[in-house]
């Protein structure tokens, strides 16, 4: 289910608070330390902030908007964890992943900072995708009248107001990310209608049940069941953040995933792992999820 995202206190009063942050995270930090925190959380900063709102220089063209993924570094299957997950499959009669919703909490730290001088507004979407299928929804076209509302994203897509000059903070909370995983799996294995899977709360779902395939240009078609239930024991997590980011002026977000590892499968140099030992990493190549109504234009 999609929910405001309200800016945190930090991100509107950063300049005023700053010089105090550092010495409180040191201390939570060494407290942590000292205390063995069998809980503490790995995070894994963008590659690269996102800039828009402004002409690009080379082209000329307005950059009203700016996309980036992040994949999670994620270990190699183990013999013993692919044994397992292969005689549950066989149990429940289900695909199970690799990767499923529990085996980690995750959340998404984010900045957004205006770089001009009028106060603007701006949004940050929230997709994905999990190691079966990837979910955009500029992809996926319900409708071929104009005046049906634009696919869905997962979370956020609300209205962020950013002074002139000013910064603005939030989150996307672990609880916001796992109904995004399981709005994520319910939509493309299950072919859940988006508006349906990210309107509803499902983050405490037991199961959902797989339906025929949409068909968008079919009148009154309705969609029936098909197969068996798919348990929340084989729901699948989400391994690939993806954010679109809108602004109205010139501004820059970045962002900091955060991921407590419930499993011990994140690799333990993390974001250096796709370098220093790609070999070491699992290679998630996810469909994308595309349903299009007859004559509707192809995605951009």
């Amino acid at each position: 289910m999609r929910h405001l995202v309200i800016p945190t206190l930090l991100g509107l009063l950063g300049p005023l608070v700053g010089p105090l942050v550092g010495p409180l995270v040191g201390a939570g930090v060494g407290a942590c330390a000292l205390a063995a925190c069998a809980d503490n959380p790995i995070y894994l900063p963008a590659a690269t902030n996102l800039e828009a709102g402004m002409t690009d220089p080379a082209t000329g063209m307005m950059m009203g908007s700016a996309k980036a993924s992040l994949t999670l570094p994620i270990k190699l299957e183990t013999m013993t964890d692919s044994v397992d997950r292969a005689a549950l499959a066989a149990k429940l009669g289900v695909n199970v992943p690799y990767v499923k919703v529990g085996d980690l909490d995750v959340a998404i730290d984010w900045t957004i900072k205006n770089l001009d001088s009028t106060e603007g507004v701006a949004t940050v979407e929230l997709n994905g995708a999990n190691e079966f299928f990837a979910y955009d929804p500029s992809m996926i076209i319900l409708s071929t009248d104009r005046e049906a509302p634009p696919t869905p994203g997962l979370e956020g897509d609300v209205p962020i107001h950013v002074p002139a000059f000013g910064v603005v903070s939030g989150v996307f909370r672990e609880d916001q990310l796992q109904e995004a995983s399981i709005d994520l799996d319910q939509v493309t294995r299950g072919n859940v209608n988006p508006f349906a899977a990210t309107l509803r709360i499902d983050k405490h779902a037991a199961a959902f049940q797989p339906l025929t395939p949409p068909m968008p240009d079919v009148e009154d078609y309705v969609q029936t069941p098909v197969g068996v239930a798919i348990p929340r024991a084989a729901f699948a997590q989400m391994v690939r953040i993806d954010l679109v980011f809108k602004p109205t002026q010139h501004m820059v977000l970045e962002y900091v995933v955060r991921v407590r590892d419930q499993r011990g499968i994140v690799h333990d140099l993390r974001e250096a792992a796709s370098t220093q030992a790609p070999g070491e990493l699992t290679t998630f190549t996810p469909m994308a999820y595309a349903p299009m109504a007859a004559g509707a234009p192809p995605g951009p």
